[in-house]
């Protein structure tokens, strides 16, 4: 061999053992991070080349709590099965008939799965019927919630943070996303109670508020409290003075007659008056529609979904699948649908152990290959665009919009990020400075160190993968 092209190949070969040791020694040193210590610890890096070639994998067959990961597999299969064009349409039916400007019966809204569903929507339907003419409506307002058959949270869900609006209540039918903002600012005097305001105003929730404004040199802390079946928020403690106005989401309780009672007062904002009362029930067979309510397109769903992490969008979503595919609305026969679905794709079923659709609960079991392994499998589906669309860009917005700034990998990483009590994942695409892909799955549990160390020590991790 000449010895110009021995030299040449030596390069090559140094260049290839080279880049493959860089993402060894990212793994090193994410694995010797002090932030990790005791921790169980799961990556996977693949590139998209065909085939694959896989260039980490720790513990990748070992199962772990994958938090919101766990939306990669509704979004996948919610956009299989029904289609990134899909569009919820809700509809208002009637038993009775309009006779002048009365409607001798009473009105149906009957949920589909629906999990956009806003007020601003749910007084577009009240004009409709004031457009038809409608003075009076002598029966009932009836919310139908029966398409979804499960109870109303989660497997697994813990008791102690059901009151907050990332853990709402789930049924067939949904309003500003199941949840409230409460907003506490201190009183115009040390000494007086907190003004407490609900956005939007209901009458559905009261307020127990304890909360007292404190002169500037005291220190504010103060809490909220609402068992599960009660409509009374309990409130306590401090806040200063000069604090700035403070605001956390909380769920609704009993969320069919919440609709039921919000519906009835926006018909009547409309003109319309009810004769009957506020109910939960069933639509008849007979029924006719009067009017109808249409979301966005699914793909546009599913970005939300991924970008701020929406657990009620992921929960509903998988139930709807079930719905419209077997018109049985409950997570077991969703999960079925999953089952299937992964064999179809490769993906072996006991890698992918789901009780829920957000990952909020902790019962929960995939591993880091089956994650890597759905992310390639989308970038081959129809929908890979919308998926691909939905996900967290770094630095820029949703979960990723303050991570990664001013490092490699900011704008170069689309992910879904995933959080839960000790619990932190990673996992998506990553645009390398050679101008190749990587596929990534970072899953870490059982750490006992502050969650921002966990992620910083992550994400130096995936920034050293860039070069």
């Amino acid at each position: 061999m000449p010895v110009r092209r021995w030299c040449v190949s030596l390069v090559v070969l140094w260049l290839a053992v080279a880049s493959a040791q860089s993402p060894q020694r990212a793994l090193d040193a994410l694995l010797n991070d002090p932030a990790l210590k005791g921790a169980w610890v799961g990556v996977v890096v693949q590139t998209t080349t065909d085939p694959p070639h896989t260039l980490i994998a720790h513990n990748a067959d070992k199962r772990f709590m994958p938090a919101s990961n766990a939306k990669l597999f509704t979004s996948a299969l919610a956009l299989e099965r029904l289609g990134a064009d899909f569009v919820f349409v809700t509809p208002l039916l009637t038993d009775g008939k309009q006779d002048g400007d009365r409607l001798q019966g009473n009105l149906y809204l009957r949920g589909v799965g629906d999990p956009s569903l806003t007020r601003q929507r749910l007084q577009a339907l009240a004009h409709a019927v004031a457009q038809k003419g409608l003075r009076t409506v002598t029966g009932d307002i009836i919310v139908d919630v029966s398409a979804f058959s499960d109870n109303r949270w989660g497997t697994g869900w813990a008791w102690d943070y059901l009151h907050y609006g990332y853990a709402p209540e789930v049924w067939a039918l949904a309003l500003d996303r199941n949840a409230v903002t409460l907003q506490v600012a201190p009183a115009d005097a040390a000494g007086s109670p907190a003004q407490v305001t609900l956005t939007p105003p209901t009458t559905w929730l009261s307020l127990d508020n304890h909360i007292q404004t404190v002169s500037t040199d005291e220190e504010g802390d103060w809490t909220v409290w609402r068992d599960s079946w009660e409509r009374t928020l309990h409130l306590w403690g401090r806040i200063p003075l000069t604090a700035n106005p403070e605001t956390v989401r909380l769920s609704v309780p009993a969320v069919p007659h919440y609709i039921a009672e919000t519906f009835c007062h926006l018909l009547t904002q409309a003109g319309v008056q009810v004769q009957g009362e506020p109910q939960v029930g069933i639509t008849p067979p007979h029924a006719t529609v009067i009017a109808e309510t249409t979301s966005a397109p699914l793909h546009a769903l599913v970005r939300w979904l991924n970008k701020v992490s929406d657990n009620l969008y992921a929960e509903m979503l998988l139930r709807a699948v079930a719905f419209h595919e077997r018109r049985q609305g409950d997570i077991a026969t969703a999960l079925a649908i999953l089952r299937d679905r992964l064999k179809a794709w490769g993906i072996d079923p006991d890698d992918v152990r789901l009780v829920d659709g957000s990952g909020l609960s902790r019962l929960n079991l995939v591993t880091p290959r089956a994650l890597v392994q759905l992310l390639q499998i989308a970038r081959t589906r129809p929908w890979a665009q919308a998926f691909r669309d939905s996900l967290p860009i770094a630095g820029v917005d949703g979960t990723l919009a303050n991570r990664f700034r001013n490092t490699p990998a900011e704008k170069r990483l689309i992910a879904k990020t995933g959080f839960v009590g000790n619990v932190v994942a990673l996992s998506g695409y990553l645009q390398r400075s050679d101008g190749s892909e990587v596929v990534l799955s970072v899953v870490v549990n059982h750490f006992t160190a502050p969650t921002r160390q966990v992620q910083t020590a992550v994400d130096r991790f995936v920034a050293a993968l860039v070069h």
